[in-house]
């Protein structure tokens, strides 16, 4: 058993788990995602104008910085930077 290798991660790349409760806490999710963290927001358990508030403001964001945004569930929602692709199964 000599000849066994950790498995080690090289990507190097950090998700951020939110659930933001008012809109001013996503300006250090838009710094996280400038310097290449993945955002996962849980906007679930806000109510519907301030999670579409918080949802269009970060994707515009995302969008400025040629970053991705992918509807993960419902009041989840994931921000990737330019450097990470999102896939979408079928």
């Amino acid at each position: 058993m000599r000849n066994l290798l950790p498995l080690t991660s090289t990507s190097g790349y950090k998700i951020a788990f939110l659930s933001p409760q008012t809109f001013e806490e996503t300006r250090d999710a838009i710094a996280a995602l400038k310097d290449g963290e993945i955002l996962l927001f849980n906007l679930a358990e806000l109510g519907p104008l301030q999670a579409q508030r918080i949802s269009d403001f970060v994707s515009g964001c995302a969008c400025a910085l040629s970053g991705h945004k992918a509807v993960v569930g419902n009041g989840v929602v994931l921000f990737a930077p330019p450097t990470v692709q999102i896939t979408v199964p079928a």
